[in-house]
């Protein structure tokens, strides 16, 4: 758990630094209403309890993360991570589905509490919102071509036109790598939007999550992944600033399903569960 400890004491140094602005700011106030017009998180675990839900924003076309099933709800690992909060908090879940690069304004104007969207934990971020301690690692993005396509490296790739999710950091990577050597192109939609256009000819390539692409190539037979982009990122909970106390009770959740060994059994489980609803096999 060492790695954890470290992955934890940066999010604090960083969350710490950004905190420390925003409460210097608020004591310049003398009541509630001006803490609360820098520091929108503030009392915002009180509310929740008193209104008997948690409200998630999430961005669910990211199994098997987040997707919507064919009676229409809401599944995935980070849903199932956000159950066990709203259950750890006694109160009702409710999920929002929005596109993914609408999130952090959500948070940040209260609409709402909290977003969990496999959201990579970038300092630019802690500008919009607050993180809890990260929940998951990965040390490269996945490139996806379909089948028949003569892959020899990145070069492979110039001159095409490479598919990302919009405001993500599969978008910020690829413009790094192949930016004026292809062209990229941004969906709202990783599933089914940016997936079709590949099969279909209408992009080369897509970048996205390894733990997307795998399942994403697990029911698309003519698509497979042929290489990564190198990249350390962890995953995290967003939250606005100075909702201290949930952040605390975010992260504790985090903290217990990472210690207990219960998040890899719903990890095992809900991509079990995505590749059984689309037919494909582990």
């Amino acid at each position: 758990m060492g790695k954890w400890v470290g992955y934890v004491l940066v999010v604090g140094i960083a969350v710490a630094a950004v905190l420390g602005v925003f409460v210097g700011y608020a004591l310049k106030g003398s009541s509630e209403v001006s803490v609360q017009s820098v520091c929108p998180g503030y009392g915002l675990l009180s509310r929740i309890k008193s209104r008997g839900t948690l409200i998630v924003g999430t961005s669910a076309d990211w199994p098997p993360y987040e997707y919507v099933t064919p009676s229409g709800e809401f599944a995935g690992i980070d849903i199932e991570i956000a159950r066990r909060i709203a259950k750890y908090l006694n109160v009702s879940l409710q999920v929002r589905d929005m596109k993914f690069s609408a999130l952090f304004e959500a948070v940040r104007r209260g609409d709402v509490d909290i977003a969990i969207a496999d959201i990579a934990m970038k300092p630019e971020r802690l500008q919009a919102v607050d993180f809890s301690i990260p929940y998951r690692c990965e040390t490269g993005k996945a490139i996806v071509v379909r089948k028949g396509f003569e892959w020899r490296g990145y070069e492979s790739l110039y001159g095409r036109r490479v598919g990302v999710q919009l405001g993500t950091t599969e978008q910020d990577l690829a413009e790094k790598y192949f930016s004026g050597k292809a062209e990229i192109v941004t969906f709202d939609r990783v599933y089914p939007e940016m997936t079709l256009a590949l099969k279909t000819g209408k992009i080369d390539a897509m970048v996205t999550a390894p733990d997307v692409a795998k399942v994403i190539v697990s029911k698309e037979s003519d698509l497979q992944i042929v290489g990564y982009l190198p990249i350390f990122t962890c995953s995290v909970v967003a939250m606005p600033h100075c909702a201290y106390d949930l952040k605390l009770e975010v992260s504790k959740v985090i903290w217990n399903l990472l210690q207990s060994g219960e998040f890899d059994r719903i990890v095992s489980q809900e991509v079990g569960r995505w590749l059984e609803l689309v037919g494909g096999s582990s």
